[in-house]
């Protein structure tokens, strides 16, 4: 087994997170139900082989990614863990904050895992131009303040 199940379930993830790898990510059976759903702004996958394969996916995407959990509240019914992935993309070191929020069976596996990161950082960096267009956008509906 990849961790152990005395663990609680939210504990287990936070571990798998920090540890993934391209290796881990084949384990991804072991932590989440049969019918399993990942959803983040890019993604939606429904049973563990759908959610490894996005999971792989990113380790042909990005280079030497590490995931770096800040903070995990919850309960073994439900959680978040808080985190920065630090990644090479394109030959320069990048970082991305994110939340990855779950829903756990009572055998402990992920039912639900819903990722929230801003998509649009990624548009910023890689598309001067559109990173343009975005950050006018921004500026058009951010609030004033007075």
């Amino acid at each position: 087994m990849l961790l152990g199940k005395e663990n609680p379930p939210l504990a287990r993830m936070g571990e798998f997170f920090q540890k993934m790898s391209e290796e881990s990510v084949k384990n991804v059976a072991e932590l989440y139900a049969p019918d399993a759903t990942f959803r983040d702004p890019i993604n939606t996958a429904r049973g563990p082989q759908s959610i490894e394969a996005v999971m792989a996916d990113l380790f042909h995407q990005l280079k030497n990614i590490r995931i770096v959990v800040r903070e995990q509240h919850g309960n073994d019914h439900a959680g978040c863990l808080i985190w920065t992935m630090h990644y090479d993309f394109r030959g320069k070191s990048r970082s991305l904050p994110g939340v990855s929020h779950f829903s756990f069976d009572q055998a402990g596996l992920v039912v639900a895992q819903e990722d929230y990161w801003d998509a649009s950082f990624v548009l910023y960096g890689e598309f001067p131009v559109l990173g343009f267009l975005m950050r006018a956008i921004r500026r058009m509906v951010q609030v004033k303040s007075s």
